[in-house]
């Protein structure tokens, strides 16, 4: 008998939507579950000039014309030292990256799969998974609602939390306990320059990135047993934002301070022990998570995607080689994060006696 669907991918995040666009590519139809409603927030990111390839590949580089995600220069940042620097893109091939409007961007994804065929199961959970001799079961869940999916191929792209690759019985290493703290804030005046701003403090690092509408991401980077849990009440965030010296400067002026609140996040670097299997395989955060420090996280996750659907497809072809051939390529993009993830934590020398930057002197 003859499964209901060829891919089944559990997560609708830009790591399953890029897999399955890949799948569309080559002409294999899918479905996403997604488990939960959209999100109301999410911390803006920055995606590097260099992703640009990836993006055209992908055929999503569109996306980012709209005046939504604003364009990102170059870097400025207190690092390693007390003066400020800053990077500029302009001499690379690539001129410009992007802050994106998180929320907005995966809209647009959803929307550009759906146009193109994709099967969305919105407020799907998977609850169970079963090996059958071809392909698997998959019990999902709506509510009260239970419905079986027979496919011959199953994707985790749940994120962090693998759900899955659990469900498989197989395990997660986590590096460190890296959580940050976020808030989205209205500002008088837009943000100038377009760039990123990151500022290591004593106890952690500060991230920052101009949106459009004149807000502005800002996020603070410590170890989850570092935390004070003072800094869940925004004016005492704020306040502590204010007071350093590249970011601080960000907040002069009026400030709206209605409807502002703060959100932690997840932020280790982490792996799954095993990312594919008979007729699976885990991708984006669900097979490796960054350090948002590295700006790998979005990326890897549309470039994974990227590469999943094709050794999807090749696996369906009957090609022994695919996936670990897959595998092969996400595990040497995560190797490659790791060292230059060391060296740039290693950058920073001050507060010899704080605990936070100890742990990252000592690496992996």
């Amino acid at each position: 008998m003859k499964n209901d669907i060829s891919v089944l991918i559990a997560g609708g995040g830009p790591a399953g939507i890029a897999t399955a666009l890949s799948l569309l590519n080559r002409g294999i139809k899918c479905m996403i579950a997604e488990p939960g409603m959209p999100a109301t927030h999410k911390v803006g990111e920055t995606i590097p000039p260099n992703a640009k390839p990836m993006l055209i590949r992908s055929g999503i580089d569109q996306l980012l014309a709209d005046p939504e995600h604003l364009p990102c220069y170059g870097n400025s940042f207190i690092w390693g030292s007390d003066v400020a620097d800053e990077t500029s893109f302009i001499r690379q091939t690539y001129q410009q990256g992007w802050h994106i409007n998180r929320i907005f961007f995966e809209k647009q994804l959803r929307a550009h799969v759906l146009s193109n065929g994709v099967i969305w199961l919105q407020g799907q959970r998977v609850t169970y998974c079963r090996k059958q001799e071809v392909g698997w079961e998959v019990i999902l869940q709506d509510g009260d609602n239970t419905k079986s999916v027979l496919c011959d191929f199953l994707v985790d792209a749940t994120g962090r939390s693998c759900r899955i690759a659990r469900f498989l019985g197989l395990q997660r290493t986590r590096m460190d306990t890296l959580t940050g703290i976020s808030a989205m804030i209205a500002t008088a005046e837009s943000i100038q320059p377009h760039h990123t701003y990151i500022e290591a403090t004593a106890d952690g690092w500060w991230y920052a990135a101009p949106l459009s509408d004149k807000k502005l991401s800002l996020v603070f980077m410590t170890d989850a047993d570092l935390m004070d849990q003072q800094m869940r009440q925004t004016d005492y965030f704020q306040k502590n934002a204010a007071k350093t010296a590249l970011i601080g400067p960000l907040l002069k002026g009026d400030i709206c301070e209605e409807n502002i609140q703060t959100a932690l996040h997840p932020a280790s670097t982490s792996l799954l022990t095993r990312r594919f299997g008979d007729s699976w395989l885990a991708v984006g955060d669900a097979a490796h998570a960054f350090d948002p420090l590295s700006s790998y996280g979005i990326v890897s996750a549309l470039e994974g995607g990227y590469y999943a659907g094709h050794a999807i497809a090749d696996a369906l072809s009957d090609e022994e080689d695919a996936l670990p051939a897959y595998d092969g390529i996400i595990s040497q993009a995560f190797q490659i994060y790791l060292k230059m993830h060391a060296q740039q934590y290693q950058l920073e020398k001050r507060w010899e006696d704080s605990t936070f930057w100890q742990r990252r002197r000592q690496g992996y």
